[in-house]
């Protein structure tokens, strides 16, 4: 895998682990659709600029830069779902995208989104496409759904399910068991196929 899919699982898993530290919650229970602010969370938003500056200061000391957040950039962002935030923040900080540290001051309108730009520039998208037999977890496919405006929810704790209106079919996954290749599979023909019905 690339440096920038290694950035990518290492910066989404440590904002999940301080989330489900900070939020006294168990994994499963994280959804990428809710802001930090509301139900499960409840976060103040102190506590979540307070989050900002943590991270910035973590990728600080592990690269040897200088990345400082703006206050326009923290304000638009605080109040972001924690999967908008996720994918806000891997803009600044990915090492090949070019711009890293140059986004301080964008807010969220002020870029185009990922799924604006198209799958070729979602890094994570194209790793599974490559490699369908990773180790992958329900939250990277969140994280993707929450870029292409996909909708998704639990069901019953076991299961997890990827929909979109343009799309006549769902894709399921499990939360507990290995996610396997056919299932990454169906999840990126899914997306192929909402490109294909939007052009």
């Amino acid at each position: 895998m690339s440096e920038a899919v290694n950035t990518e699982a290492f910066w989404v898993g440590t904002i999940v682990d301080w989330l489900v530290k900070n939020a006294s919650l168990r994994r499963e229970r994280i959804d990428l659709k809710r802001k930090f602010t509301q139900e499960p969370y409840n976060l103040s938003a102190v506590r979540v600029l307070t989050m900002m500056d943590e991270f910035v200061a973590l990728h600080n000391a592990a690269n040897g830069t200088k990345l400082v957040l703006s206050q326009n950039w923290r304000l638009a962002h605080r109040n972001a779902t924690v999967g908008d935030f996720i994918a806000a923040f891997l803009r600044l900080v990915l090492p090949d995208d070019g711009r890293a540290g140059t986004d301080n001051g964008a807010s969220a309108s002020g870029r185009m989104s990922e799924s604006q730009q198209g799958p070729t520039h979602n890094h994570r998208l194209e790793a599974l496409r490559a490699n369908p037999g990773g180790d992958w977890k329900p939250v990277d496919l969140e994280i993707i759904a929450s870029q292409y405006a996909m909708k998704f929810r639990k069901i019953t704790g076991t299961h997890e399910v990827f929909l979109h209106p343009s799309v006549p079919h769902c894709v399921t996954i499990p939360l507990k068991a290995k996610i396997r290749p056919p299932h990454i599979r169906a999840f990126v023909a899914m997306i192929d196929g909402m490109d294909e019905a939007a052009r």
